[in-house]
């Protein structure tokens, strides 16, 4: 009965520290989403950036930045700096977030924030890391320190260009409509839709406004004379009437 009891506890035991191992392991993995842009070593420091993958304008960035020391010597961080580029239109620089810390012994350290992209910027972003620090080394008797101060850049985030995604969809579209339209087109008047097509009915379109502008002109013209005789018709039939009427009152004569 002991023994059971034991081998349960063990048991228990077991999977308690696995669970904790897993979950340890979990907080140093990238999250989904999450790529590592930059993982490399500078004398006695290792540096390694995980940022979001990709996103787009007004969206997100998450970066998480570790620093840790690396072989001999003890290390002290004068200055650090992390700054995240991206590009107005895809063409400018601009900055987007920065991160500083200074004075402090190195040993481990772990940055995180998460941002929003601006509305205009796209492309990639650019993230640059500077960092002044100083190495104590035991040499022989004494301590000998070493200064460094490095600065180093790398792409990250692609951010991708929604209003070239959206140019490219209308454009798309406009081709459909422009195939659509060739279609009637050369089924009205058994032709392609170009350019040379094009100008040919715009000449023709502007010869019969011509001829329409000359008609109307014509048209106007008879109107008015048939206006005329009209009037005349009725100014002679008035006075054929007023001839008659004084003819038939004329008083006889009488022999």
């Amino acid at each position: 009965m002991k023994n059971v009891k034991r081998a349960s506890a063990l048991v228990v035991v077991l999977v308690l520290l696995s669970a904790s191992l897993n979950h340890a392991g979990g907080q140093n993995q990238p999250e989904d989403n999450m790529e590592t842009f930059f993982d490399s070593s500078v004398p006695s420091i290792r540096i390694q950036v995980n940022a979001t993958a990709k996103t787009k304008p007004t969206q997100n960035i998450t970066f998480i930045l570790n620093l840790s020391r690396e072989g001999e010597g003890e290390v002290f961080a004068e200055h650090f700096n992390f700054s995240v580029y991206g590009f107005l239109r895809g063409q400018n620089k601009t900055l987007m977030t920065s991160i500083s810390d200074r004075n402090f012994p190195l040993g481990t350290r772990q940055y995180q924030r998460t941002f929003k992209v601006p509305e205009n910027v796209w492309d990639v972003a650019f993230g640059e890391i500077s960092l002044a620090y100083t190495v104590k080394y035991m040499v022989g008797p004494g301590w000998q320190v070493m200064p460094y101060n490095i600065t180093v850049g790398f792409t990250m985030t692609k951010i991708e260009n929604v209003y070239l995604k959206l140019l490219e969809e209308q454009l798309i579209n406009m081709r459909s409509t422009l195939d659509e339209l060739n279609q009637t087109f050369r089924e009205c008047f058994g032709k392609n839709l170009t350019i040379n097509e094009l100008l040919s009915l715009n000449q023709t379109f502007w010869q019969f406004k011509q001829e329409y502008e000359a008609l109307k002109g014509v048209k106007s013209e008879l109107e008015s004379t048939r206006t005329a005789v009209v009037f005349l018709a009725v100014v002679a039939v008035f006075f054929v009437a007023t001839t008659a009427y004084l003819v038939l009152r004329r008083p006889k004569s009488y022999w």
